[in-house]
C-alpha cells in the first residue's frame, strides 16, 4: 500500500476524480478551490506527492499531473475515515465538486508592429513590435487595452481598427469606440463597436493583416498579423503580452522627426 496522511490521500482523492470525470488533470487552481486552500499550499502539496512517488508532475506546464499507484490505494473522493481507531465507521464529507473547467476558447497569437508616428530619431528605422495572446471570445476593446499597455502609454486616447482587404483600407470596416470619432468625420453606418465586438466575431484567419490606429490628433499607426489559431490554457489569464521588440517610443506630443506613415485615404 502506498504510504501517505490523510490530507494526502484527500489530494490524491480529488485529482484522480477529477481526471475520471474531465479526461485530464485538475489545475492547481482548481485543486485549491476544491480542498479550500490557497494555492501556494496546492504547490507545495503536490510536490510533496511527487517526492513520496504518488504521482509524476512536468513543472511549467498546466494540467501535467499523474497519478502513479494503483486505483484501488486511492482514497474515495466523498468519504474519507474518522480521526482515531482504524474501526471506527466511515462517514460522509460534504466536498465541493469538481469544478467545471474554463469551456474551449480560440486563442489568436498575434503581432502588433509599430509602423508609424511621432517618434523621435532615437526610433527610426528601428523595429518596434510586441506579440500579444488574446481568446476568441474577447473583444477588440480587450485587444486596444492590451496594446495600449504593451507599447507602454498612459493617456487615453481614441482608436480604430480596420478590418479591410489591408491595413488602413478606407473603404473597409472600421471599429472603435461609437463617440470617439476622427476630427471633421461623421459616423458612417456600418461602424462596429470595439466593446461588444469579439475576434471571434471578425472570422480571422491565419496569416490575417489589419491596422490599428491610435489617438487621431498625433496618429499612430500600427499593423496586426495573425500568426497562429490555437487553443487557449484554461488557467492562463488573457490578453497578454508574450514578445517585445525594440523600446516604445514614449507617448508625447511636438516629436520633430515623424517618418512617412501609412494613409488611410479619408
Amino acid at each position: 500500500m502506498a504510504n501517505m496522511t490523510t490530507t494526502q490521500g484527500r489530494y490524491l482523492s480529488f485529482i484522480h476524480a477529477y481526471i475520471l470525470r474531465h479526461g485530464y488533470p485538475p489545475a492547481e487552481s482548481e485543486i485549491a478551490a476544491a480542498m479550500c486552500v490557497s494555492p501556494p499550499s496546492v504547490n507545495q502539496m503536490v510536490k510533496t506527492l511527487e517526492k513520496k512517488g504518488l504521482i509524476l508532475r512536468q513543472p511549467g506546464q498546466p494540467r501535467a499531473l499523474q497519478i502513479l499507484i494503483p486505483e484501488d490505494e486511492i482514497p474515495p473522493w466523498n468519504t474519507r475515515r474518522s480521526a482515531g481507531s482504524s474501526k471506527a465507521p466511515a462517514r460522509r464529507a460534504s466536498r465541493p465538486a469538481a469544478p467545471a473547467p474554463a469551456p474551449p476558447a480560440r486563442l489568436y497569437v498575434m503581432t502588433v508592429i509599430l509602423m508609424s508616428g511621432p517618434v523621435g530619431d532615437e526610433y527610426a528605422d528601428k523595429m518596434i513590435l510586441r506579440g500579444i495572446e488574446i481568446r476568441g471570445d474577447q473583444t477588440l476593446d480587450d485587444l486596444h487595452r492590451a496594446i495600449f499597455e504593451a507599447f507602454n502609454r498612459h493617456l487615453e486616447r481614441p482608436y480604430e481598427v480596420h478590418l479591410g482587404k489591408r491595413p488602413f483600407d478606407p473603404k473597409g470596416p472600421v471599429y472603435g469606440l461609437p463617440d470617439a470619432l476622427p476630427p471633421g468625420k461623421k459616423k458612417k453606418s456600418g461602424r462596429g463597436d470595439a466593446r461588444t465586438t469579439r475576434l471571434d466575431d471578425l472570422d480571422l484567419k491565419l496569416h490575417r493583416a489589419f491596422g490599428y490606429r491610435f489617438d487621431f490628433e498625433v496618429e499612430w499607426y500600427h499593423q496586426v498579423q495573425v500568426e497562429r489559431i490555437e487553443q487557449a490554457i484554461p488557467t492562463v489569464p488573457y490578453p497578454r503580452v508574450t514578445k517585445r521588440i525594440g523600446k516604445a517610443p514614449p507617448q508625447t506630443k511636438g516629436c520633430t522627426s515623424v517618418p512617412e506613415g501609412p494613409r488611410t485615404g479619408s
